[in-house]
């Protein structure tokens, strides 16, 4: 029945993997640093930082920022004013657009299609001034 062969020559070695890595490898030598270090390298260890010098950066507000950048503030003039311009035409448009529709016999099919042609034509007009 048993012939005295081991286990573990037939069915491998059962043994947790981390016992197995310990078993294989080799223990590491551990360098061991002296005691007392000598004293130059004490002393080249304790070597002071240089000190840090902090440059503080003029306050400069965001008035005087702007008035140095006439350029920025011109275009900033002018995103205002197209801003202005805009709504001042979605006003005009949309009032007519409201006389229209109320003073005319339109069906649903009708009134949707006008009341969706505004923003489809604003669309178009970005797409046209975006292109050019």
């Amino acid at each position: 029945m048993f012939d005295g062969t081991e286990l573990s020559l037939v069915y491998g070695d059962m043994q947790e993997p981390e016992i197995q890595q310990q078993i294989q490898e080799p223990p590491q030598k551990i360098k061991q640093q002296p005691l007392n270090p000598p004293p130059e390298a004490m002393y080249q260890q304790q070597q002071q930082p240089e000190p840090k010098v902090i440059y503080k950066e003029p306050q400069v507000s965001f008035w005087d920022k702007l008035g140095q950048t006439r350029g920025d503030v011109f275009k900033l003039f002018l995103f205002a004013l197209v801003i202005l311009i805009a709504i001042a035409f979605d006003r005009l448009i949309f009032t007519y657009l409201k006389y229209y529709i109320e003073n005319n016999m339109l069906d649903g099919t009708n009134e949707f299609i006008i009341r969706l042609a505004y923003p489809v034509g604003i669309i178009v007009v970005i797409w046209l001034l975006k292109s050019i």
